[in-house]
């Protein structure tokens, strides 16, 4: 397996420096640096409303201020890296509070984002659909429903209202029964369920998840240059569940990924430039920061 050289991180890191938000710069500091993480809680703080929720484009592809259930999964996911400080704890217990607020008992989950992202810059992926009640990112169930679960069950003791037992069977039956899969997104947020529940929950949830990925997963590394799932992405950690990705490929992969450090100095959306355009032009170089980050992390 390649290894990434001292002078290919460095030019990774100065991209960061160049084109992330204060954010990205914060947690690479923290992760390489030695730099404090009341840092990232500062920066995190920027986002969350008073009702607790996440917003002001946390998620770069919509820039809708109010807060979402799919801001709030991303404002919890960085936070729960940061709950040894009791800063953090109290933004995750509101951002939870206002999670059990925003819950839609007919879905029994929650739609990724509210109507009014309309009235702001937004990707077309993340446009509402008025007949629909829903954007395209909402036919899959899991996203961002499966990751909110994730962080209610890990933080139950702050949940006052959703019985979260209940909800998790639910989702468990839920990709239980479905067959056919296409959103790589849902799989992600199931793979963080998967990661905090007891062992007898996890079983089955390996099984279905393993299964699922034999669906969307790419092995074919010629690709890997688009916005496809590759096998990296379903390993979160060195020590996490494989799922029956093969190991061979992940080494390819890691190999293909140091190769485009080494080429660009820094990791571009693989989704390209034609999506940020007038006022999400620099949404682009916002996800050149955060790709960049998450790769060498």
């Amino acid at each position: 397996m390649k290894m990434l050289s001292q002078a290919c991180f460095d030019q990774a890191r100065q991209s960061i420096m160049k084109y992330g938000r204060p954010l990205e710069k914060a947690t690479l500091r923290r992760y390489f640096s030695k730099g404090p993480e009341q840092d990232i809680l500062n920066e995190l703080k920027k986002f969350q409303n008073e009702d607790g929720g996440f917003g002001h484009g946390i998620e770069s592809d919509f820039r809708l201020p109010l807060s979402s259930p799919m801001a709030t999964s991303v404002g919890i996911r960085l936070l729960s890296s940061l709950n040894e400080l009791e800063e953090s704890k109290e933004m995750i217990k509101s951002a939870i509070g206002y999670l059990e607020t925003s819950f839609d008992k007919k879905r029994n989950g929650w739609f990724a984002v509210i109507k009014e992202v309309n009235n702001f810059p937004h990707a077309s992926w993340w446009h509402f659909n008025e007949e629909d009640s829903m954007t395209i990112i909402d036919r899959s169930w899991g996203n961002p429903s499966a990751e909110i679960l994730a962080y209610l069950y890990k933080y139950r003791n702050y949940v006052k209202t959703l019985d979260i037992d209940s909800l998790v069977e639910y989702a468990i039956n839920y990709i239980e029964d479905k067959q056919e899969f296409n959103s790589e997104n849902e799989l992600f947020c199931y793979i963080k369920l998967y990661g905090v529940l007891p062992e007898e929950l996890q079983k089955r949830l390996e099984k279905r998840i393993s299964f699922a990925i034999k669906q969307v997963i790419v092995y074919d590394e010629q690709e890997w240059h688009e916005y496809v799932p590759r096998p990296i992405e379903f390993v979160e950690k060195i020590d996490s569940n494989r799922f029956g990705v093969l190991e061979s490929k992940l080494n390819d992969n890691l190999n293909f990924i140091v190769g485009q450090l080494e080429l660009n100095g820094q990791i571009n959306p693989p989704w390209g430039k034609s999506y940020y355009e007038g006022d999400l032009k620099e949404v682009y170089n916002e996800w050149i920061g955060v790709l960049t980050l998450k790769t060498l992390v």
